[in-house]
C-alpha cells in the first residue's frame, strides 16, 4: 500500500471510527483500525465485534493494499502533524508515515488478522431516509434507552417499519420516547412491516456520524442491520427478543393537561432540581390557581419552589418526578410550548409539543 492523503481527510476518517475502537487486552487487534487503499479511496474500519464502522475518504492511491495499525498511536500522530499532506506506505509489516519534516514507522498487523466485518446479503429490500430526519429521530429517542442485563430486548433502539413511515422507539422501562419519520423523508421497498432493534451503542454512533444532507440506506436481515451513507458504512448485530408492546402504555386519555412555555419550565426544573439532592425528586403541583408549582427539598440543602404560568385543563394534582428525566423529554421539543399530560402519581405522564409534531415522551412518576 502506498498513498498520499490530506491530513484533514485522514483525521476525519480516524475520528469517525474512533469510538468503535475499545481497549481490549485479550484481543489487541480490536484496538486497531484497518486502513485499506482501493481505487482512489482510503477505507478506515474499526470493530468491537458487535458493531463495525467504516469511513471512506479520498486520497491518491499509488499502490493498493491494506494494513492494521494501532488506533491510539496513529490518531495521536495525525492530530499533531503540522503539514497538509501525509504519505503512508507499508514496508515489512510496518506503516511508514512521512511528511515534509516528520517520519515514523508503526508496527502493523496483516489485514487477514482483522475480524471479518459482516454484512447484509439481501440488498433487494431497503429503506432510504433523509439523514437529517434520522439523526433527529435518534437524538430524541436514545436518551430513553439504557443497556439492561435483565431485559436485553430493550437495550437498544427499535425501528418499527411500516409501509409509509418509520417509528424510532427507545425505553428503559421508566420512560419511553417515540419519533416518527414519514412522508417524503422516507422511501420503503420492504414488502412487509417489520421490527428491528439495534443496540444502543450502534444507534449512538449512527446518530453521530451520519450527515444532515445524506441519504441513508438501511438494509437488514435476521442477524444484522446495515446503514450506508455518504462515505459511511455501519453494520451492527440486531438484538434478539421482541421489543415490548409499548403502545399499551401510551396514555389514551389525559386527566389533567398542563401547557407551559418550554424555556420557562426548563429554567424552573434546573433551579428547583439543584435542591433535590441525590434523589433528583421535584414535585409538580397544580392547585386552584392557573399556575404550575415546582418544588424540591433536601434535609442537607434546604428547599425552594418556582411558579410557572400555565394553561390547565383538569383537576388538581401533585406528581413527583426525577427532574433530570423530565428535562430530557422537554428539551427534545423545539416548539415554544410543551404539554404535560398528567394522570396522577402512579400512571404515566405524556410529554409532547402543544403543536402536532411526530414525537412524544412518556415518563413514570416517582411514588411519593
Amino acid at each position: 500500500m502506498k498513498i498520499i492523503i490530506l491530513k484533514e481527510n485522514l483525521k476525519v476518517g480516524l475520528d469517525a471510527v474512533g469510538r468503535t475502537v475499545g481497549s481490549h487486552t485479550n484481543l489487541p487487534v480490536l484496538n486497531s483500525v484497518l486502513i485499506k487503499a482501493v481505487g482512489n479511496q482510503v477505507k478506515i474500519s474499526a470493530t468491537n465485534l458487535e458493531l463495525a464502522l467504516t469511513k471512506t475518504v479520498f486520497g491518491k492511491v499509488i499502490e493498493e493494499g491494506g494494513l492494521v495499525v494501532p488506533y491510539a498511536v496513529l490518531s495521536s500522530m495525525v492530530n499533531n502533524i503540522s503539514t497538509e499532506r501525509v504519505n503512508l506506505e507499508t514496508k515489512g509489516g510496518n506503516l511508514i508515515v512521512k511528511t515534509d519534516n516528520y517520519e515514523a514507522s508503526i508496527q502493523g498487523t496483516e489485514e487477514k488478522e482483522f475480524p471479518i466485518i459482516p454484512s447484509v446479503l439481501n440488498r433487494k429490500e431497503k429503506i432510504e431516509v433523509e439523514g437529517g430526519a434520522l439523526k433527529e429521530a435518534l437524538s430524541k429517542t436514545i436518551i430513553a434507552a439504557e443497556v439492561s442485563d435483565l431485559r436485553p430486548e430493550i437495550s437498544g433502539v427499535l425501528f418499527y417499519i411500516e409501509p409509509s413511515e418509520i417509528k424510532v422507539v427507545a425505553t428503559d422501562s421508566f420512560r419511553l420516547a417515540e419519533a416518527k419519520i414519514s412522508g417524503k423523508q422516507v422511501k420503503n421497498t420492504f414488502e412487509r412491516g417489520m421490527e428491528v432493534t439495534v443496540p444502543l451503542k450502534a444507534a449512538q454512533e449512527l446518530a453521530r456520524v451520519i450527515g444532515e444532507k445524506d441519504t441513508i440506506s438501511f438494509y437488514t436481515d435476521e442477524t444484522q442491520a446495515l446503514f450506508e451513507g455518504e462515505g459511511i458504512e455501519l453494520v451492527s448485530r440486531v438484538i434478539e427478543g421482541k421489543f415490548p408492546d409499548y403502545q399499551a402504555i401510551v396514555p389514551k386519555e389525559i386527566e389533567t393537561e398542563v401547557i407551559v412555555e418550554r424555556e420557562d419550565l426548563i429554567n424552573g426544573l434546573k433551579l428547583t432540581g439543584s435542591f433535590s439532592g441525590r434523589s433528583n425528586e421535584v414535585t409538580l403541583s397544580i392547585g386552584d390557581k392557573k399556575v404550575l408549582e415546582l418544588s424540591a427539598s433536601d434535609s442537607s440543602v434546604g428547599k425552594n419552589k418556582y411558579i410557572v404560568p400555565a394553561k390547565i385543563n383538569g383537576p388538581e394534582v401533585e406528581v413527583v418526578f426525577n427532574w433530570q428525566y423530565l428535562l430530557d423529554g422537554i428539551r427534545n421539543e423545539l416548539t415554544k410550548d410543551v404539554s404535560l399530560g398528567l394522570n396522577g402519581e402512579e400512571r404515566p405522564t405524556l410529554v409532547r409539543s402543544s403543536e402536532n409534531t411526530p414525537y412524544f415522551y412518556i415518563l413514570m412518576p416517582i411514588r411519593s
